[in-house]
């Protein structure tokens, strides 16, 4: 080991990072504990949302009816439709932002939200025409089956406010209760449009990106947040499909976190984080930039003292291209402050990765522990696909965790690319399936059409 080699393994150490390595096992028996109480809710535990779809089911004949897909992220709104042979149509993209100035300031966030968004769809949708409504929420819900005089289908009841499901902050989550119903909410915008769903069906991310892949038994979220869905294994339950919120409800012991993880801990006046601010993209380059000012403290670390002070973005972004050797900003900067850099940011993308390894393990343990031994995990995760390494990193841990004789497999599903260089999000793809398939008796599909 040279000497810079040495002093950069002593900063690492110092800065306490490969702590959540050394307490894997901790973490680990600690969410296989979370998942297996899951059902009965004893502590400790996460969430057990229904979606009220199955992972297999009866084969439903496709509906001719035109499909609307609203994809509600952490920060931006994605609305896209899908002709019954199949045919993408972005209709638009718009930052969570764009909404709030619009909106009218007399309604609740949320409704004011949802009427500048129908008022949207209704100027690109042809009028008088059946749809199919399906919504991706990004954060916890309860679902609940529902039918009006002219609507059928799941809506979303809005329920985690105080236990972690509700982390990214969006802005027309804000005065939202536990209890709100977005359907009715969203369908009463709708009607105001004079946009008529003969189905509506509202969830997870995490549960649609299931069915982008398939046969998957499994889907995992890991991009601005971390979530996977879980898969009922009980005669009462079997292969029902449930949204964990595993990756906001499952704690880091403190004894994991390093000293850069601390100090945001300090910043948030919280007394410890979930799995996901330590993996997702959300945080991540928070992350990375407080780790960099705890090493600047260090004489391991007096190299990135210039680079705290320049006027440089420490962005996701920007951190990626620079591991991949890309054209970017940090390129002006002297060969040692780089070589830190890279290190502690190539640190922090190998914990990550550890821990949404773990998360991917978790989603389908307890169905191995049923039995299943041949696994496919439906990945959606922009952090795999833009930092190097990161999916890599997923694979090694679930390969390490996974007991012996069972096979898991990760397909990282990745966005359609539609000509006007705009794409169709995971989640979508999977949901398309969901609302086509829609039997008026039973959310039952198969996994995949």
């Amino acid at each position: 080991m040279t000497s810079d080699q040495s002093s950069i393994e002593a900063l690492r150490i110092k800065l306490g990072v490969n702590r959540v390595r050394d307490h894997l096992s901790t973490i680990q028996a600690l969410g296989e504990q979370m998942t297996a109480n899951a059902p009965t809710g004893s502590a400790p535990c996460c969430a057990w949302d229904a979606g009220n779809i199955a992972r297999q089911g009866s084969l439903a004949s496709p509906s001719s009816t035109p499909r609307i897909l609203l994809d509600l992220g952490g920060t931006h709104t994605k609305v896209a439709t899908i002709s019954p042979t199949g045919e993408w149509q972005l209709l638009f993209d718009h930052n969570n932002e764009w909404f709030k100035n619009q909106r009218a300031p007399s309604l609740s966030s949320i409704a004011g939200f949802f009427r500048v968004l129908a008022h949207e769809i209704r100027q690109r949708i042809p009028q008088g025409v059946p749809v199919r409504v399906g919504v991706i929420w990004s954060n916890q819900i309860t679902t609940k089956r529902f039918e009006t005089s002219t609507t059928r289908g799941v809506t979303g009841i809005v329920s985690g406010l105080d236990s972690g499901g509700y982390r990214k902050g969006e802005w027309f989550l804000h005065d939202l209760v536990n209890g709100d119903d977005l359907g009715a909410l969203l369908l009463c915008a709708l009607h105001e449009q004079n946009i008529q769903p003969e189905v509506l069906v509202f969830g997870n991310d995490t549960l649609f990106t299931l069915f982008a892949a398939p046969s998957a038994h499994a889907g995992v979220v890991m991009s601005s947040g971390g979530n996977c869905t879980l898969v009922g294994t009980d005669a009462t339950n079997k292969d029902d499909l449930f949204n964990s919120e595993l990756g906001g409800m499952l704690l880091i012991p403190h004894q994991a976190l390093s000293y850069g993880d601390l100090a945001l801990l300090k910043k948030k006046n919280a007394s410890t984080l979930a799995l996901e601010e330590l993996c997702a993209g959300n945080w991540f380059a928070e992350s990375v930039h407080t780790h960099l000012e705890i090493a600047s403290q260090y004489a391991e670390g007096a190299a990135l003292r210039p680079l705290l002070q320049a006027d440089l973005e420490i962005s996701n972004r920007s951190l990626s291209a620079f591991i991949a050797k890309e054209p970017n900003a940090f390129i002006q900067l002297d060969l040692e402050t780089q070589t830190l850099l890279r290190d502690i940011t190539s640190a922090l993308i190998e914990r990550a990765s550890l821990l949404a390894g773990l998360l991917t393990y978790l989603s389908v343990i307890d169905q191995v522990k049923a039995g299943l031994r041949k696994v496919t995990v439906s990945l959606d995760s922009s952090m795999a696909r833009h930092f190097q390494g990161y999916l890599n990193g997923i694979q090694n841990a679930v390969n390490a965790l996974r007991p012996k004789g069972v096979e898991i497999s990760i397909e990282l599903i990745h966005p359609i690319e539609l000509p006007e260089g705009t794409e169709i999000s995971v989640p979508m793809q999977g949901l398309a399936q969901i609302i086509s398939n829609y039997e008026p008796a039973a959310l039952t599909l198969q996994s995949h059409a």
